[in-house]
């Protein structure tokens, strides 16, 4: 008879996430992108909990930077709410993808929003903003 022997961990592993040194986002084609789609955004509740005034938020289309945001913090400093000017040119029709950058964990987030460009039109109000369905990078 052979006897085999294994040993079992009950040691739970500690997930680790990617940090990122903050980003520099700016639009590098204005004169090219006419037109505008404002974006009035939140972030989920878990994630509004690490949120600062550091923290930084910017639109992309593809791979090219059409927006960065500006925090706006309610009187009572109870709510937080971007708003993001994304450009386009004139035949823009393709998805808009949101970044999240939280600078007291240096995490990067990436949205899941359907949010197609659509000239002069808007996604959220400040009363009413798009909150983000984001995860991490």
């Amino acid at each position: 008879m052979v006897m085999i022997s294994s040993i079992f961990s009950c040691s739970k592993e500690k997930l680790t996430y990617s940090t990122y040194p903050s980003p520099t986002w700016v639009i590098t084609s204005i004169e090219d992108l006419p037109h505008s789609f404002t974006a009035i955004l939140s972030l989920p509740k878990d994630i509004a909990n690490y949120a600062s005034e550091e923290d930084k938020i910017a639109a992309f289309i593809g791979d090219e930077c059409r927006g960065v945001g500006n925090l706006v913090v309610s009187s009572d400093g109870e709510s937080w709410v971007y708003y993001v000017t994304v450009r386009g040119a004139d035949d823009e029709n393709k998805e808009i993808l949101f970044r999240y950058y939280n600078s007291k964990l240096s995490y990067l987030y990436e949205s899941h929003n359907e949010v197609v460009f659509q000239i002069d039109g808007y996604y959220g109000t400040y009363d009413s903003p798009q909150e983000l369905l984001l995860s991490q990078i």
